[in-house]
């Protein structure tokens, strides 16, 4: 048995029904899906997820950690935030940033798995 067939079958799987639903035609669900993942599907906006899997940072300290410019990881970080995949709160004169749906920090660990824990040639 492959390792892919192996981590899927510890996934959940959902009911037929619940398939059926979800690719059906009046289903908005497949767009919201779309739209999710369009939203995460940015290098830099993975970077910013992945420094703050460990807990929130300030715009200063995910610049560093990305390497983009203040703008360019502000950017990213309103565009997760419209989302309902950030939060954030003030410290001061500082804005502190989290991961704010679980889902999100578990695709990202699912990602780091898949992509970053055996090193860069582990696609």
């Amino acid at each position: 048995m492959t390792a892919n067939m192996t981590q899927m079958e510890h996934m959940a799987s959902p009911p037929d029904t619940a398939l059926a639903l979800f690719a059906g035609a009046d289903s908005d669900a497949p767009e919201r899906a779309a739209n999710f993942l369009k939203s995460l599907a940015h290098r830099d906006r993975l970077k910013v997820l992945c420094c703050l899997v460990q807990g929130e940072l300030s715009v200063a300290e995910i610049e560093a950690q990305v390497g983009a410019s203040q703008s360019a990881v502000s950017q990213h970080l309103t565009r997760l935030k419209s989302e309902g995949i950030l939060t954030s709160r003030r410290e001061g004169r500082q804005i502190r940033y989290s991961i704010a749906d679980e889902m999100v920090l578990k695709l990202i660990m699912l990602l780091y798995g898949r992509f970053c824990a055996d090193g860069p040639s582990s696609v």
